[in-house]
């Protein structure tokens, strides 16, 4: 990885989002936007938590799991819930190279959003960017590059030739009981702004996340999102902490309330312990305002 496109410009400032609809189109590998071009935006879901979020020369690589299975609890088991387990990927690997990553965003630590393999495989120069909460572990594990985030704060990065992407820590919360959320440790959303002159595209990614009031009104505080970007699959329902993801319902009572173009649903159907099935969503989102994008682990979608 050629060190010049990691050494990024941070700084702390605020831009407004302009309202631009997004136009989706779906293809088997992404393509960088050329200068003089009309600037794209590709997002590839490789599984689970993790996507490829490029832009320009910028490749953001998030809650990397990269490997068959990994080692966890299972929090959907009612009693021993404790018991590290292996968790094997349900659907096909569709694989990707750690190198093209120029920046890890990390929404949180556990093994299932940073997993056995990303620790193994990652360069540990790579820049990682996560909450402030989980720096030691991380950290601990060799990376060199550890920057915390505390929710409201935000990163300037360049992506070449007059583009830069804005990241703004959003409020996370694990479940909607404070005590639970409380004791499975602060994560993060991000508000992913990326920008070329008077080009504007805005990504809310939820994290590991539900739809609390305070995490409604921090999204709804930074206008509407092109894209939202929502961890499913319902986990948790039938384990001793409750819901720890969200379900169908919960990701359009949260549309309805910040009113993305799109969403893009990821965090379902790759495990087992993703227990509500895609399809729900699906269901649920007939005739909502947003376009519901879905797309199969491995594919990537590309927004104008």
């Amino acid at each position: 990885m050629d060190s010049t496109r990691r050494n990024f410009l941070w700084a702390l400032s605020l831009l407004t989002l302009q309202g631009c609809a997004l136009r989706p189109d779906r293809t088997s590998a992404a393509r960088s936007s050329e200068p003089g071009q009309e600037p794209v935006l590709h997002v590839t879901w490789v599984g689970g938590p993790t996507m490829a979020i490029s832009f320009g020369d910028l490749t953001i690589l998030t809650d990397p799991v990269l490997g068959e299975s990994f080692s966890m609890g299972d929090p959907n088991e009612p009693v021993d819930y404790r018991k590290v387990v292996q968790h094997h990927r349900s659907t096909p690997f569709s694989g990707i190279d750690p190198k093209v990553a120029d920046l890890v965003l990390l929404s949180h630590a556990h093994e299932d959003h940073f997993d056995q393999q990303a620790w193994a495989d990652l360069d540990r120069s790579l820049p990682i960017l996560l909450p402030m909460a989980d720096v030691r572990t991380v950290t601990a594990k060799g990376f060199r590059r550890v920057e915390g985030m505390q929710w409201g704060d935000m990163r300037r990065l360049a992506a070449g030739a007059g583009r830069a992407v804005f990241i703004t820590a959003m409020p996370a919360h694990h479940s909607s009981d404070p005590k639970i959320a409380g004791a499975l440790g602060k994560g993060n959303g991000y508000w992913v702004e990326l920008t070329e002159g008077s080009w504007r595209r805005a990504i809310y990614w939820t994290g590991d996340s539900m739809p609390t009031e305070e995490v409604i009104a921090a999204a709804r505080s930074r206008g509407r999102p092109d894209l939202l970007v929502p961890h499913v699959g319902g986990v948790g329902a039938t384990g001793p902490f409750g819901l720890i993801s969200m379900r169908a319902s919960d990701v359009v009572a949260l549309a309805r309330a910040v009113q993305p173009r799109h969403v893009l649903p990821i965090h379902h159907s790759t495990y087992e312990f993703y227990r509500e099935p895609i399809s729900e969503l699906a269901a649920r989102s007939e005739g909502e305002a947003y376009r519901l994008d879905l797309i199969a682990a491995g594919s990537t979608v590309v927004y104008r």
